[in-house]
């Protein structure tokens, strides 16, 4: 079936391509359809255009963003092509992974909020919890690189980066409301303020997000935010951003009436809270420096007393922990430097430290640190007008992986206006998490005397994961029948992948070696100036050639869909109402908690909107129903995501 889809697709875009060059006339410029060429700084720190950057990028923007009706950034990300997202609460947070998932966490992709690193290292390095930092309506577009960019980021950007950016201060000023009610018990409420002057701005938001969850998961599933952040400049050269902001999660995880006593049904609490300073200073013409430090909280609270069916003699009502608190301090410096008309270049350096204090997950040892020391530098040359290279690498020693490099060397040519041909290759690495180096768990009677065997004894024998990526891409502009299309061919071969032992105690290992080939594009048409067709699809191989056992090796190998595509059909018509068709399928994966059986799933749902004033304010009056088919499973064979409606309403002035 996706085959045809496939031609389908192609055969549109080729007509679309041929109408072009005959020079069809339309009542929509390409003014209108694209006036700028969009930029990005997420990937090689420079400011690039879409056409200059060393790899594939996914931009969703404010406007797609809630016309999709998504309540998190989780539900946003299926769109793009090759992620895997999922609802669920019970490992961590809703997840969103690219090309493939074979563990409960999603810790292979790096995830920044306005440039911050955000991932949990108790949680193996995992982000679900980074991504629910912002409300969506604080969002202004989240950036996607889709392939490794160790080579500017280092440990976790192994197989991609998701930068979600929130939005300027300028553009916020006054208040704002909104509330969503609906089936599953969804619940939303959200308030922002913002003000100020030009030199120096102001917003304050927060709001609060509750549902039902999954079907067959535990307990109702709720989150708080609070953000404040001021922008400003203090002098014409000298442009400041400070943020701080909080986040607090209460979900239900486990099982009732679990007769082993080892997973109870309970409600699970994670919170998060963070203080950010940027500071960007021009000092000449093509010279600048941007400096930035950060510290990061985060508190797992997750414990229960251990009381199975059968008794529990000795250790029944043992504390079972899984809690932990983290402190990540991360300060930066960079220097981007314009050194002729065809050359650029940017330097920079990071320093981190991470403490992770559990006593539950590292036994004796109590609290781990790690430190991080990066020194990295990508410079763009146009050799030739129609040609551009760029040429990076990021040099990291850490105390969890040593020292490791990851260069990367891209080729972009610019056949002819509004087509550019992109080649090259790069590499990556992921060293491993503190737990997987060091973890070490058993468990205590209420005396504190007797303990158990260990559950999980890390013997630390562990190398980074290592990826060598190779691509070929393409990057089509035709603007005079608004559309483009990005096109992005891969290879990616992994070595050293780090699993988890078969047996008791559990160890980690570097047991994975496995190939990830395919391609995957996106394309979007805006066929009139109310209307937008976006439309995405992935077809995967994963072909494993060594991992830590036979359930190991199913769960990597159909990590990720054979097959996967999206779509969004998105019009405006006249009157302030809007309309928007999305479309989600996945053919032939494995769930992390089935090692037996292999799934699909797809979703469709439908938003109906009107816009209209309530005096000099703005709002919006949406209702919206997700997955209008049959309930689907989602991570897990146990929990189902069920169809469900909700109404919202935002005010603004």
């Amino acid at each position: 079936m996706y085959k045809k889809y496939l031609v389908g697709l192609l055969l549109v875009y080729g007509s679309l391509a041929g109408a072009q060059a005959q020079g069809s006339a339309s009542a929509l410029s390409e003014q209108d359809f694209l006036n700028e060429m969009p930029i990005v700084l997420s990937v090689s720190h420079l400011a690039q255009r879409l056409d200059e950057i060393p790899g594939a990028v996914t931009i969703l923007d404010r406007d797609f963003i809630r016309k999709t009706g998504a309540r998190d950034v989780t539900d946003v990300l299926r769109f793009v092509p090759g992620f895997q997202t999922t609802q669920s609460f019970e490992e961590e947070a809703p997840l969103a992974t690219y090309h493939g998932r074979s563990d409960a966490w999603a810790n292979r992709i790096q995830v920044l909020v306005d440039g911050r690193s955000v991932y949990s290292g108790h949680l193996f390095g995992s982000a679900g919890l980074g991504l629910q930092t912002l409300a969506i309506d604080d969002i202004e577009r989240i950036e996607v690189l889709r392939g490794t960019n160790s080579a500017a980021y280092g440990a976790r950007a192994f197989l991609g980066v998701v930068n979600i950016v929130s939005r300027d201060t300028r553009t916020t000023a006054g208040a704002a409301y909104s509330i969503a009610k609906g089936e599953n018990g969804i619940d939303d409420i959200g308030l922002r303020v913002g003000w100020g002057e030009s030199a120096s701005m102001y917003r304050i938001s927060a709001d609060s997000r509750e549902d039902n969850g999954l079907r067959g998961a535990f307990g109702k599933n709720r989150i708080g935010r609070f953000n404040f952040v001021t922008d400003g400049s203090l002098d014409p050269g000298l442009v400041y951003s400070f943020k701080m902001g909080g986040l607090e999660v209460a979900a239900g995880r486990g099982t009732v009436d679990d007769p082993g006593g080892g997973n109870l049904a309970r409600f699970r609490f994670m919170d998060t809270a963070f203080v950010q300073l940027d500071v960007t200073k021009s000092v000449g013409e093509g010279e600048d420096y941007a400096f930035g430090i950060s510290r990061t909280l985060i508190n797992n609270n997750d414990h229960f007393p251990y009381q199975p069916a059968g008794g529990g003699g000795a250790f029944k009502n043992a504390l079972i922990d899984f809690g932990a608190q983290e402190t990540n301090d991360v300060v930066s410096l960079r220097r981007t430097l314009q050194h002729s008309a065809t050359l650029r270049s940017v330097m920079g350096t990071e320093l981190r430290r991470e403490l992770i204090v559990s006593r539950s997950s590292f036994d004796t040892l109590g609290s781990v640190t790690s430190d991080f020391v990066r020194l990295f530098g990508n410079a763009e040359w146009r050799f030739a007008p129609s040609w551009l290279l760029n040429a990076g690498a990021l040099a990291e020693r850490s105390s969890l992986g040593g020292f490791n490099m990851a260069p990367r060397l891209m080729l972009n040519w610019q056949a002819m206006e509004g087509h550019t041909l992109r080649a090259g290759t790069s590499s990556g690495f992921r060293p491993p998490s503190a737990y997987e180096k060091f973890g070490a768990r058993r468990y205590y009677d209420v005396t504190g005397a007797l303990a158990t065997t260990y559950y999980t004894l890390a013997s630390g024998d562990l190398v980074p994961e290592r990826i060598v990526a190779r691509e070929l891409g393409y990057l089509g502009e035709l603007k005079s029948m608004r559309t483009s299309l990005d096109i992005r061919l891969f290879d990616e071969q992994i070595s050293d992948g780090i699993q988890s032992s078969t047996g008791t105690p559990t160890d980690y290992g570097n047991f994975e070696r496995s190939t990830i080939t395919g391609g995957e594009y996106q394309l979007t048409w805006r066929p009139s100036p109310g209307t937008e067709l976006f439309v995405s699809q992935t077809i995967t191989t994963i072909d494993v050639q060594s991992s830590a056992g036979a359930d190991a090796r199913v769960r990597a190998i159909h990590g990720s869909p054979l097959s996967s595509s999206s779509m969004a059909l998105l019009h405006q018509f006249s009157g302030g109402i809007h309309v928007a068709l999305t479309y989600q399928n996945a053919d032939v994966y494995a769930l992390t908690s089935d090692n037996g059986g292999l799934y699909s799933r797809q979703r469709v749902d439908v938003r109906l909107a009107r816009q209209f004033r309530v005096g000099r304010s703005k709002a919006e009056l949406a209702w919206t129903l997700q997955n209008i088919d049959s309930p689907y499973l989602d991570s897990d064979k146990k929990f189902y995501f069920e169809p469900r409606s909700f109404v919202t309403l935002r005010i603004e002035n």
